[in-house]
Formats: structure tokens, sequence, C-alpha cells
């Protein structure tokens, strides 16, 4: 793969360089197939449609004709059945006479239309003829010269045969003097229609009919139809014409077809010649196939073009390196992929535009006096009129009054042409008597068909855009006001440090009196802003990688050059395509709680140091104190004893008494303040082993068991039959159950209760419990009690006097196995004191096995560091295994001189125990 291919794709081959040469023909070989397909299916096109053009215009005029054809043939027959219908009558009127039966014949509708004359010519005697016209009009006898002309030449055509009637076409004469003529007109040659009457195959009479073919064919029917030509109409026994008839195209400048049709009139056969011209709507149509040509050939050529100018170019880039050309191929699948995607679009383009054409704005046409002309259907969507009613209406009298004035000046000055397309907000009343908001778009002028100006427009309906955009102001007045205000700095700033944005609270914590002087001066957040510019650059790099919020207290430095602490807020915030664009956050002035911190630090340290040589103190003098109570104690012991001898008054012994007892109490108070104090000095170290609860317990009422029979108390003892062991000091669970029992019985009257249990909770830590009826205590007075030295005014603190460490060492033994000491009291009920194990120093006996006791050993060596040996008794010193050393409240500094800084942000002493969420 060569340098700077970025799109390419393992597996993918490219494609072979391109060779020049080859000949013109393979070259061309593309734009010469898109040519010739092309003028093929444009000609197979021109061809179809010429065809199916020209088949339809021919069935139309071969139905013209035969139409026309039927309509001479229909004439002629309605003619003769009319001649009929007068022989009929003629035949029945011997006894009327002639004037009679030519008011008769003037009278009747019976087909006489069709004629101009009719004569009845009858037999009155022998060799006798007598003719006489039934219809007023021309005589047409006057050609024949007499009325025995006549009679020879009508007796002469109806003596051939004998037949119904005779068609007569072939007068005497000079054809032209058998043309009509009236006072304006000269119309086609006359014909005649005889009707023979017979009596017994002897004809009586003849009815005759003078008619112009004219009447049949209705040339003024033709006249009216511009698409018949011409009419001929020809004898086929004398091959002359009988009719003719010529259209506006005698010249045949138009096309036209003709139709020859073979009947007869009466008993003579003719030909008729009918041609029929295409009209301008069948001489468009046959045009358009040649529109076609033209077009497919355009459209051929385009292609071919389109096709030479692309292998034009694939030539072109076909001579560049073989990089380019794996560029090229793999460019190449991306152009096919973004045409398969902009047919995709343009598909999906048309189907929205058809969507949006159905649900289109209001279109109109206004008249250049504002008259509405044209309206689509949204305008009764929009404003509720009806079209019908709204047309012809002003269009800016529907406008608000306020309005209306301006766009009337507006129109006018676009009808003169002094201002061109324009757009405008207005307000448009609807049918409820409202106004709506709506945008007026005035884009064309136009002429219509008689020349007169029109005005295009479009008419949006905004009043909920308007609506939206009013809440949207709202709402974005609403947080400005909330940024402006906010009591916290707000800002944006570029990756650059180049602020974007900034509150009023920003520009005050930075020290500016304004925010466009944060944007006008900063121009480079992280070296003029930030102390630590290095660390600011890694945080806001590691923070946009993780793309999460962060926050952190940092140091500024304000334009006065103060350096302050405060606390941000901050994200990244990218683009779609995860580029990132801008960081944003918040910003709070911190440096006085900073400073209030480190105060507190400092005080924390030299509270704990204190403390620390206080108890160093009282280990140290209750250890010296020790020392002189040997002496004291056994000395009193031996004058008590009187081991040199009977002393010499019997006061002296009691003095030794008093003395021997004195020490005695004294040794143990001192003892208690020297635990207390190792403790917290982190001096008293566990001398762990396995420790059977119930053997504990009991060991400690045998010890008790004077005291609590001297005050008559009930003892329960629930925790006998318990197998439960833990893992700890035996002496120190002693001492701690010796307190609590101590307390139980010094504070409960006679007749008293005590009850001792013990359980693993569902947690698996050991519930050890001391339960009395004593006086009990508030919640003030349980404090106290727990507090070092603590003593309650109660009936039995002075008679019973103690030195107010008793809860103090329990409390500090059990968190010294990691537990915690639970006390429950209710005034005038009593007190339930729970000592509460861990979990990892509880195990039931089948399974506390040596590997077992060795691991919680070992777990809690690993937690405590070494210590020296101490002493727990007057003359007696104790080596402590080092691996039982346990000392979680340790200090974390070894000297007094200790540097504050070392220490910030750290706790000094270790968190204290959390209290026990199952207690009762």
């Amino acid at each position: 793969m060569s340098i700077g291919n970025d799109n390419y794709k393992p597996g993918l081959k490219p494609p072979e360089p391109i060779k020049s040469g080859g000949g013109w023909l393979s070259s061309n070989m593309a734009q010469l197939m898109v040519f010739i397909n092309g003028l093929i299916l444009t000609i197979t096109a021109f061809a179809t449609l010429s065809v199916f053009i020209d088949e339809i215009v021919k069935e139309r005029l071969v139905k013209m004709t035969v139409d026309v054809e039927e309509r001479i043939i229909t004439s002629y027959r309605e003619m003769e059945t009319s001649l009929n219908a007068l022989s009929s009558i003629v035949s029945m009127s011997d006894d009327i006479s002639s004037q009679q039966l030519s008011n008769y014949f003037s009278e009747s509708n019976s087909g006489s239309g069709y004629f101009e004359q009719i004569y009845w010519v009858n037999k009155k005697e022998e060799n006798q003829w007598n003719a006489r016209s039934l219809l007023q009009g021309a005589e047409f006898i006057r050609f024949f010269g007499n009325s025995e002309s006549f009679l020879s030449f009508i007796k002469e055509q109806t003596s051939k045969q004998v037949r119904s009637s005779y068609f007569i076409s072939s007068l005497p004469g000079d054809k032209e003097s058998w043309r009509y003529r009236d006072q304006e007109n000269i119309y086609d040659r006359a014909f005649l229609l005889v009707k023979p009457q017979y009596k017994d195959k002897e004809v009586t009479g003849y009815l005759v009919g003078i008619s112009r073919l004219d009447r049949i064919s209705q040339s003024k029917w033709l006249e009216k139809s511009p698409t018949v030509n011409s009419v001929e109409i020809v004898d086929s026994a004398g091959l002359y014409n009988i009719y003719s008839y010529e259209g506006i195209d005698s010249d045949g400048r138009r096309d036209g077809y003709i139709n020859f049709f073979q009947t007869a009139f009466s008993d003579k056969p003719v030909e008729i010649y009918i041609e029929v011209i295409i009209n301008s709507r069948e001489s468009f149509l046959k045009k358009i196939p040649f529109l076609m040509l033209l077009f497919g050939i355009t459209l051929t050529l385009i292609g071919t073009l389109y096709v030479r100018n692309n292998q034009s170019q694939s030539t072109k880039l076909a001579s560049m390196n073989k990089e380019l050309a794996h560029k090229n191929f793999e460019l190449s699948q991306e152009i096919s992929e973004r045409e398969r995607l902009n047919n995709v679009i343009q598909k999906s383009a048309r189907e929205n535009r058809a969507v949006i054409n159905a649900v289109s704005d209001i279109i109109f046409e206004l008249g250049t006096d504002g008259t509405i002309l044209f309206l689509n259907a949204a305008w009764e969507n929009v404003t509720g009129f009806e079209l019908d009613r709204s047309i012809g209406r002003n269009m800016f009298d529907l406008v608000h009054g306020q309005d209306q004035e301006e766009q009337k000046v507006n129109f006018a000055l676009l009808i003169k042409g002094q201002k061109k397309s324009y757009r405008a907000f207005t307000r448009l009343r609807s049918s409820d008597g409202t106004f709506r908001a709506v945008e007026l778009a005035v884009s064309m002028l136009r002429q219509d068909e008689n020349k007169e100006m029109r005005v295009v427009g479009t008419i949006t309906d905004v009043e909920e855009r308007r609506r939206a955009e009013r809440a949207l102001s709202e709402a974005e007045k609403k947080y400005r006001a909330i940024v402006e205000n906010a009591a916290g700095g707000i800002y944006q700033v570029t990756p650059e440090g180049q602020f974007l944005s900034a509150n009023p609270a920003f520009a005050y914590v930075t020290g500016y009196d304004a925010p466009e002087e944060v944007l006008r001066d900063i121009t480079r957040a992280q070296d003029q802003l930030y102390v630590d510019s290095a660390a600011r650059i890694k945080f806001l790099r590691d923070m946009a990688a993780l793309d999460i919020a962060k926050s952190c207290e940092v140091q500024i430095r304000k334009k006065n050059g103060d350096v302050i602490w405060v606390t941000e807020n901050v994200r990244p915030v990218k683009d779609d395509d995860g580029n990132l664009l801008f960081y944003e956050g918040s910003m709070e002035d911190v440096d006085q709680r900073r400073k209030a911190e480190i105060e507190l630090k400092k005080a924390k340290v030299q509270s704990d140091l204190a403390n620390r040589a206080k108890s160093e103190f009282l280990a140290n003098m209750s250890h010296e104190l020790r020392t002189p109570l040997n002496s004291v104690i056994g000395f009193s012991e031996i004058i008590k004893n009187e081991s040199f001898g009977p002393l010499p008054n019997a006061e002296y012994k009691d003095y030794a008494l008093n003395i021997f007892d004195s020490g005695n109490r004294l040794l143990r108070v001192i003892n208690e303040i020297l635990d207390v104090s190792r403790i917290e000095a982190g001096e008293r170290t566990l001398n762990e082993t396995s420790v059977s609860v119930s053997e504990v317990v009991q060991s400690c009422l045998d010890m008790m068991d004077t005291k609590i029979k001297g005050h008559g108390l009930r003892v329960d003892n629930k925790a006998q039959d318990s197998d439960i062991k833990l893992v700890g000091e035996k002496q120190a669970v002693k001492q701690m159950l010796l307190n609590l029992m101590s307390n139980a019985i010094k504070f409960s009257p006679e007749d008293g209760f005590l009850m001792f249990d013990a359980e693993v909770d569902s947690t698996g830590r050991l519930r050890l419990s001391v339960t009395d009826t004593g006086v009990g205590m508030n919640a003030a007075e349980l404090e106290k009690a727990m507090s070092p030295f603590g003593q309650l005014d109660t009936e039995h603190s002075r008679s019973k006097s103690g030195t107010g460490l008793g809860l103090t060492l329990v409390k500090s033994l059990i968190e010294l196995h990691g537990g915690e000491l639970d006390m429950v009291s209710q005034k005038g009920i009593g007190t339930t004191a729970t000592l509460i194990f861990p979990k990892k120093r509880v195990a039931q006996e089948e399974t506390m096995t040596q590997p077992v006791v060795e691991q919680v050993v070992e777990k809690t060596v690993s937690e405590a560091p070494v210590s020296e040996p101490v002493s727990h008794a007057v003359g007696q010193e104790e080596e402590k295994p080092a691996i039982t050393q346990y000392q979680p409240n340790k200090p974390l500094y070894e000297t007094a001189e200790i540097k504050l800084e070392e220490f910030e942000g750290q706790d000094v002493f270790a968190a204290p125990t959390k209290k026990d969420p199952d207690k009762s």
C-alpha cells in the first residue's frame, strides 16, 4: 500500500493500468454503441408511433367517409320513401280536383322538401295525358319544350320494363341547361325520380319528382364539415358525373383519404367517391413522431457526448501513475455508491415533492388591481373561506388594516416594475373573524392569453411558527437571565484557550469588570488564567480523550495578579462526528473555604500532637506511679499479716488494712489509665488465641458470683450452650465482659435480672450482649457515660464510685479487635451493652482449625507495625509476640516536627468505627 492511500482496503484488487492504443473502434466502442442503440431505439419508437398514429387517423377518415356515404344513401331512401307515400295518396285521388290536390301537397310535409317540383302525369282519355304540378315553384317542363315532349321522354325512359321507380339523370339537351338556377345561386344538375302507377299491369300515370343531388348529399352540412374535401357521384352506366362537391382544400395541399362505394339509386347503379382530409388535431398527431424522432436523436447525441466526455476523462485518468490508479478505483467505488444514493435521494425527492405539492401553501394569482383570479385548495385550509366565494374579491381587503397600505404600495411598485419579487409578513383574515400570521411571497408577473398582466405568488401560514418563535424567544430570555444572574461563573472556551462566552459571575470571579473584557483580553486561558498551565492542558486533554465531565479544584490568577482557589466542572462538547468543538463549564470561588480547610488541618495536627503528648504523659506517669505502689502495697500487706510479729496496738493493724485496700484501688485505677493510654498511643497489642465464648462468659460469671449473690440478682446465661469461637485475646475479652458485668451489677437494684447472650447475625458478625434491669440512661447520660472519666450523678454514683474509664476501656479494646460497642438504654427499664466482633474473627468449632487461626493472625499482623514490649502489672514485664500487634489508631506521623503540606488532602487518623446497622 502506498503512502497517503487512506482509503485502501485490504483484499481490494485495483484495476490494471489502461494501455494506450488499440485502434479507434476499440477506444470509441462505448460511445458508438450508445449512439447506435440510441438511433435504433429512436427509429423504432418513431416507426411504431407513426404507424399507430396513422392507423388512428385512417380509422377516423374511413369512419368519416362511411358516415357521408350512409348519410347520402339514407337521404335518398327517405326521398324515395316519401315519393312512394305520395304515389299512394295520388293513386287514391282521382276524384279530387287538381287545385285541391296541389293544396294538399303544398300543405303536407310528406317528403315534399326533397323535391324542387312534383308532377302528376295521368291518362285522361285514350292517348290523352295530362301533367299537373303538385308543388308551387319553377316549371321544369319548359326544358322539354312542351308537355308532349316531356311525356314522350318519360314514356321512353319507363317503357323498358316494369319497375317500382326510375332514377333518371341523363336528361336531353345541354347538360348545363339542367343545372338548377334561382336568382342568386346555381346548383348542381337536376334529376328525375319517376314512380309509375299501374293498373292491370298497365301504366295509368306517373308521379315525377324533380330534385337536385345537393338535397340528398346535404351540401350545407358538408360545407360545415371541414374534413370532407370532395364528394363525387358517378353514373356507372353512363360514366359521367351526376354530382360533384369540392371543399376548401381543392388543391390537395392537406393529406386526405379517398373511399369508393358502389350502390344504386332506384334502378340506376352509381359510384360514390368521397375524399376526407385530416384536421388540425390529426395534423399535430402526425407531427408527434417527428418530434419524438428529434427528441430521441437529441438524447442520443447528449448520451454519446456524455459517454465521450467520460471516456475522455477516463483516458486522462489512465495516464496517471499506479498510485492514482488505485485512488481512482476507490473513488469509482465511492462514486457508484454516491450515484446509487443520489438516485435514492432523487426518488425520495420526487416522492417528497408529490407530498409537498399535495399539502402546499396557498398559491394565488391576482389582477393588477389586486383582484383574486386563482387560488389553490390550501386557501380553504388556511382561511376557511370557500374558493368560489373568494374568487373575485380583493386580496388586500382580507389583509389586516394596519398592513393594508404597506402591501398596496409594494404591490403597486411591483406592477410598475420598480420593485422585484418580495416577501413580507402580514396577517390574513380567516372565516372566524380572527387574523393569522402569514408570509406573503410575490414572485413573478405573467401575461395571460389576453395579454393582461397577472401577479403570481404564495402565502405561507406562519401562525404556528410565529408562536414557536415567540415561545423560543421567551425561553431564550429566561435561560439568558438564568445564566446572567447565576451565582457561579459559566463559560465556553475553545481548545486553544479563546473564550467564546462568559457570564458576569465568571468575570467577577476572574477579577474582570464585564464578560466582554474577558472575551477580549484572554486569548490563551491555559497560560493567562491558570497558574499551572501544563497541568491544565493535561487535564483538558485527558477529559476530551475519555469524553466525560470532570470537576477539579485549581488555582487561577485574577486580573490584578491575585492567586485564588476555584472549583470547576468542565465537559467537552463535540459534534456528531466526534470532533472537539469547545469546552463548557462552571467556576466557583472557593478560596476562603480552601484557606479554612488548611487552617483546620493545621489545628487538627496540633490537636493530635497534644492528644498524643497527653497519652504518652499518662502512660509514663502511670508507669512511674506503679513502682512506689509496690512498696506501699507490699509493706502494708506485711504489717497487716503481722509477718514480723504481732503489732503492739490493734489500731495499727486497721491502718495497715486501709493502706493495703487503698493501694490496690489506686493500682486498679492506674492500670485502667495505663491501658487506655497505651491503646490511644497505639502501644497496646493483642495476644490472640481461639476463644470459646461460652467458656469466657462462664468464667466471668464465676469471678463475679459473690457480687451477684450479694445483690440478689437473677442470671440467665443463654451463651452457655453456644459453640461459637472467636479469634482474639482471651484476657481482653474477659476484661470487657467484667467491666460490663460490673456496671450492670453496680446499677441494678436488688432482685434485678441479668442476661447474657451470644449469636451470629445475618452478616456473620458475633454479637455478645449483657442486659440488665438497672436504672437505665437517657441519650445525654449515655453519651456522658461513654466519654473518658464520665460518671453519672445518680444515687449509685458516689456510693459505688469508680474511675469512669470502664466503658472507655471496653470501647477501646473492642475497637482493637476491629469491632464496636453498641449501647441501648432506656431510663427506668435497663441497659443492653453489646460487643460486636467482625466476621473475620468468628468461626464455628467444627471449622476452627489451626490454618484458619493462622490466616486470621497473619491478616492481623499484616495490618500492624511492631512495637516494643510493655508492662501489664506492677513489677511484671510481658513479652508480646510481634506477629499479633494490631494498631488501627496509630497516627500517620512519627514526630512532632512535621510539615502540614505533607498532609494536605489526607486524614491524620483512621476513620471511626461505623455503627452496627442491625443493633436493636
